[in-house]
């Protein structure tokens, strides 16, 4: 699919083509699993004062480091299908924190889950 790209219309007829197109696999459209995917909680657990060591572990799970900026924890975070949150949790009490530890988790929507304000 090419278009005249950089044109307020064209871009816009490009993304209903794109939205409007069927997903092979899912026999459903771009727009419906987009739409899924937004109404889907998550979950953001942090991983605070995670030994520094155990960091290349943290990031081939996934994790993230946040500096602590916009009131956010200075610490590693992932974000997770909300039903995965109690396997994660165990995760880290058992691979990295080797202790019974309380963390703290988030649950994002579509609403703040790529905010700055959280």
């Amino acid at each position: 699919m090419f278009h005249r790209s950089h044109r307020a219309v064209d871009d816009c007829h490009a993304l209903l083509e794109i939205l409007a197109h069927t997903i092979s696999g899912a026999s459903r459209t771009a727009l419906s699993l987009l739409l899924e995917n937004a109404r889907r909680k998550t979950i953001r657990i942090w991983a605070e004062q995670a030994p520094f060591d155990l960091k290349d572990e943290l990031k081939k799970r996934g994790y993230r480091w946040s500096a602590g900026d916009e009131g956010r924890p200075k610490a590693w975070y992932v974000d997770i299908d909300e039903a995965k949150r109690d396997d994660e949790i165990a995760y880290l009490r058992q691979c990295i924190y080797l202790r019974d530890v309380d963390l703290f988790a988030q649950t994002l929507s579509a609403f703040d889950r790529f905010s700055i304000r959280i």
